[in-house]
């Protein structure tokens, strides 16, 4: 199933959309459990429990209830051709992560049991020779900090 996401627009017209939809898992309890790293979203990740209603025939988000433990970056590439590189490092670290549309950004979903210190550094590496820039979109690590760097 999918829940769909409202996204609020700022004053720089971004997000591009004005809803995500993400795939989820009905739960017994009538909750989704979310399946897929969010490209938009603010605050959710993958795995985390949401509740969501039908709202004019679509299943809409209404609040987290519990957090996964999963942390969502969102990676922006300067030089397009270097994508596949980063995405492999990634995934060579432990984390999973999804293309959009367009192909220089994608998402990054971190583990629980993947060091996000480390997917930082990495990250923070590329991003200090100019090769990316990125955003922390919803960081669950225990004693870590959420921000734009």
């Amino acid at each position: 199933m999918k829940v769909a996401f409202k996204l609020p627009c700022g004053d720089d017209g971004y997000p591009p959309v004005d809803w995500e939809n993400l795939w989820a898992i009905p739960l017994s309890d009538g909750s989704y459990r979310v399946d897929n790293v969010p490209f938009y979203v603010n605050l959710i990740s993958s795995g985390d429990v949401v509740a969501a209603s039908h709202v004019d025939g679509q299943l809409t988000f209404q609040k987290c209830l519990a957090g996964g433990g999963h942390s969502t970056v969102r990676v922006i590439v300067y030089e397009v051709d270097r994508v596949a590189e980063l995405r492999s490092k990634l995934s060579g670290l432990g984390c999973a992560t999804e293309l959009s549309n367009v192909p220089s950004f994608f998402s990054v979903d971190v583990p629980p049991d993947v060091n996000f210190s480390g997917v930082v550094n990495f990250l923070e590496c590329f991003a200090g020779q100019g090769v990316l820039d990125y955003e922390e979109a919803s960081i669950q690590h225990k004693n870590e900090s959420p921000g734009v760097l």
